[in-house]
């Protein structure tokens, strides 16, 4: 007969309670998205609310300053933003609000204006118009004719090169109202841009039967185009707008340390809340405030958490990126999350939940915290090069050669060498590109 057997095994089981997942989504908050998430909450609990402007209440939290061997750190409390809505009010008019206007002084069918409406409206960023012809027409019903007419009503707006269907019409649309420029100008647009955007100079004096000169004086006029007519104005949509996290200031005492601390002193506690329901007979309403008082606490000790796990890990980065503040752009150091998790005693996760969606102000600019996250890509006998560093050695190098002969990659190589820098060629072919540089062609100057 088969026989129960009951046994004992142990088992290690890691499970998540709310408050821990509940510190884990405000610690990759940003900013901007941890003042929503508190309004929300300030919004749907009764006891919880913002005291009036220059009135503090008893139940608040300020960390104030601490001071540690670098220098010093502290929490700062809310400073005035620029308002959001203040910007859109002040931007500038955008394209489609500028051809609008032009089309309204014109005198078109009812047909012709609609159709112009709509390319005008779906013109992208730079002012082209990439619609298929057919396709708009047989949506409005009519012929394609129709909307290559109103396509070109809406072409011979200013600014010149809108609604240009690739880059060649853009450029031919602009030098349509210089009468003046030499035939040989039209030829390179219409025939000889790939050409031309790889500086092959004397390729194009070959096909046009024309001397290096001329070509050169082409394209010194094609140059002063513009090729993106609609990105000078502004776009439409909400406005961008991003608020850094933390900010370091660089004194001679060492590094200052500000992590923003929109909310972390402003909670106050409704007393006529708490007083009229010291008066309720009800359980339920006694109930229904008590859950609403923890819930309370819970966020102030949820945003206490959330603002020393900032400082901690923000430090411990400042730390060891700080010949970066100090030096600027091309000096940021070797380093990982694991460095990181290692010097504050903080799980990996923990770090990388701490630096998303956060931004680092400093006095050369505003950075994303995951940009100081830096690796190695070559060595030297001092020790290792960061990526940063070494794309700055290599825009250096390009900078400083001779554009009558330009250094090729294996070059810019061996010049690495000769520095102490020890890199394969295609390291430097792999951040020449990532930077926009062209190669040794595209870069020599013709005469």
């Amino acid at each position: 007969m088969p026989t129960t057997k009951l046994t004992l095994e142990p088992q290690l089981r890691q499970q998540l309670n709310l408050h821990l997942v509940q510190q884990m989504k405000l610690l990759q908050l940003g900013a901007l998205e941890l003042d929503q998430y508190v309004q929300e909450a300030v919004e749907a609990n009764p006891l919880l609310e913002l005291p009036p402007n220059g009135a503090m209440e008893n139940w608040q939290e300020t960390d104030g300053r601490e001071y540690w061997r670098r220098g010093g750190e502290r929490s700062r409390e809310d400073e005035t933003a620029p308002d959001p809505l203040e910007s859109a009010a002040r931007r500038e008019k955008t394209l489609q609000q500028t051809l609008l206007e032009q089309l309204g002084c014109q005198k078109l069918e009812p047909l012709e204006r609609q159709l112009a409406c709509y390319i005008i409206g779906t013109l992208d960023g730079n002012g082209w118009w990439r619609e298929d012809v057919a396709a708009t027409a047989r949506a409005f019903g009519v012929e394609p004719e129709a909307v290559k007419k109103a396509l070109h009503r809406v072409q011979q707006m200013e600014p010149a090169g809108v609604g240009a269907e690739n880059l060649a019409q853009c450029l031919e649309l602009q030098l349509a109202q210089r009468p003046e420029v030499p035939e040989l100008v039209h030829q390179v647009v219409r025939e000889g841009l790939e050409l031309l955007g790889e500086n092959q100079i004397p390729a194009l004096a070959k096909k046009f039967h024309v001397t290096n000169q001329a070509v050169l004086a082409a394209r010194e006029i094609i140059c002063r185009l513009d090729p993106k007519p609609g990105a000078r104005y502004a776009s439409a949509g909400p406005v961008p707008y991003q608020r850094e996290d933390v900010w370091v200031e660089t004194g001679t005492k060492g590094l200052t340390l500000t992590v923003h601390d929109t909310w972390g002193g402003k909670f106050v506690l409704n007393q006529e809340y708490l007083d009229w329901g010291k008066k309720q007979a009800s359980e339920q309403v006694k109930s229904y405030l008590k859950e609403q008082l923890g819930k309370a606490r819970q966020l102030q000790q949820l945003l206490r958490e959330r603002q020393q796990t900032l400082l901690q890990v923000f430090r411990a980065l400042v730390t060891h990126q700080e010949p970066f503040f100090r030096r600027g752009p091309g000096h940021k150091q070797p380093l990982k999350l694991a460095d990181l998790a290692e010097e504050t005693g903080l799980a990996i996760s923990t770090v990388s939940r701490a630096l998303q969606h956060k931004a680092v102000g400093c006095k050369w600019g505003c950075f994303s915290a995951g940009s100081f996250l830096v690796g190695e890509s070559a060595s030297q006998a001092a020790g290792t090069v960061t990526e940063e560093r070494l794309q700055q050695l290599i825009r250096q190098t390009i900078q400083g050669e001779d554009k009558r002969h330009p250094l090729s990659d294996q070059a810019i190589c061996e010049a690495l060498e000769r520095q102490g820098i020890h890199t394969a060629r295609r390291t430097v072919n792999k951040y020449r590109v990532k930077m926009g540089i062209p190669a040794k062609s595209g870069r020599k100057e013709w005469e």
